[in-house]
């Protein structure tokens, strides 16, 4: 069953992260319905929202993916009435 998810990813190390985080970014993106991004370049940071609309298993494979890259942290949440 389809439902959404908030999705928030800390890229910590821009540099060497970001271009494969987008990679998966736009392998998923037919399951993102939201994204907000906000890059912190003094600190080489970088912090993305997403509203993710997913079955369970493609929410774990899109966060278990990123959660491999070094320097990202993934955290995700159930939208639930």
């Amino acid at each position: 069953m389809e439902r959404y998810y908030t999705i928030d990813i800390i890229v910590h190390n821009r540099d060497d992260a970001y271009d494969k985080v987008n990679e998966l970014l736009h392998q998923f993106a037919k399951y993102i319905k939201l994204r907000v991004g906000y890059p912190l370049e003094k600190e080489n940071m970088a912090v993305i929202f997403l509203i993710f609309k997913a079955n369970n298993d493609k929410l774990g494979s899109f966060t278990g993916k990123l959660g491999q890259i070094k320097s990202v942290k993934v955290k995700s949440i159930a939208i639930t009435n």
